[in-house]
């Protein structure tokens, strides 16, 4: 095998719909999984065990937590917050504020949920409510939110890219850029800021606090769904063209590897700092969790993560 190269090593399906999302706490994977609910997976690095599936109404489409609760974004039904002991998932609250929910994330004390035309809003949970904080509508539709501890990034499909602060109360628009296309997930690496655009590629943004400059956009193709990074390489979902993997530059991006499982649709993919994982549809049984390895140079014998310091380099930055 070449260096830079995807290796699948796992991959399970359950269930009868489509897997949206994917974020795991060090231990377990938990799964958005549109009308089948929330799962949890354990993957020992060649398996994965469905630890539990819990449904509660509505359309699970994006997961995220903050190392204490599990929360879920459910279009039509709104924000969950769970607990999960290793064996089972209890609800503890939900609240529905108008909207669908596409995507959760969040920073410190505060929540923030993606909520399509009804745009972002910020709540907190204190183990048994949830509060909605704020909520900022940009105009066409918040699909995705990524939080650096300092600004809150939104993918706004037709509206672009937003900035954001919170101070605990308020929202702050700082800038928006619309390069056009349609801006699906945004991720960023501490230097540049990353969007996945729908039909447009991948594109490469600095923000200086004031204003967004758009630095590169590089299209090999198909849809570009999620993006989610480590160290020095992004990696897109990139629907019926799999998943791929990029460098950047500063200038310019370069495409080092595409991994595609025929008939199947990647959604989402988030990383662990050894494994990434990618999700996908549920039309045939080989859809559903993906693990890959991306072996990068340089390999220590006998080492089979994605590189030294990767872990590290992922704790400080997702």
């Amino acid at each position: 095998m070449a260096y830079e190269d995807f290796n699948l090593v796992g991959q399970q399906h359950d269930g009868s719909d489509e897997y949206f999302g994917v974020w795991g706490d060090g231990t377990y994977l938990f799964c958005a999984c549109g009308n089948n609910g929330i799962r949890a997976y354990s993957f020992d690095g060649s398996n994965f065990t469905l630890l539990d599936t819990q449904f509660d109404g509505g359309d699970y489409r994006g997961v995220w937590g903050d190392g204490t609760y599990i929360y879920a974004a459910c279009a039509g039904a709104g924000i969950r917050a769970y607990s999960f002991n290793g064996t089972n998932f209890t609800l503890l609250d939900t609240q529905f504020d108008g909207g669908s929910y596409e995507k959760v994330t969040g920073h410190g004390a505060y929540i923030f949920a993606s909520c399509h035309t009804n745009g972002l809003r910020a709540y907190s949970f204190d183990g048994s409510n949830f509060a909605l904080l704020d909520t900022h509508n940009p105009g066409g539709r918040t699909m995705h939110a990524w939080c650096d501890g300092t600004y809150v990034f939104t993918a706004c499909y037709d509206a672009g890219i937003c900035a954001y602060t919170f101070d605990g109360s308020d929202f702050t628009l700082k800038d928006n850029h619309d390069a056009g296309d349609w801006y699906r997930a945004v991720w960023g690496d501490g230097n540049y800021i990353y969007v996945a655009s729908y039909t447009a590629g991948i594109r490469a943004y600095s923000f200086n606090g004031t204003n967004f400059s758009l630095l590169t956009t590089k299209d090999d193709g198909g849809y570009y769904m999620g993006v989610w990074g480590v160290g020095n390489y992004i990696f897109i979902a990139c629907y019926e063209e799999g998943i791929r993997a990029y460098t950047f530059d500063g200038g310019s991006f370069t495409l080092l590897d595409t991994h595609h499982v025929a008939t199947v649709d990647y959604h989402w993919v988030w990383g662990d700092g050894t494994h990434v994982y990618a999700v996908t549809n549920w039309f045939v049984p080989e859809g559903g969790i993906y693990a890959y390895l991306f072996l990068a140079p340089p390999i220590p014998s006998g080492y089979t993560g994605l590189y030294p310091g990767a872990r590290a380099k992922m704790m400080e930055i997702m």
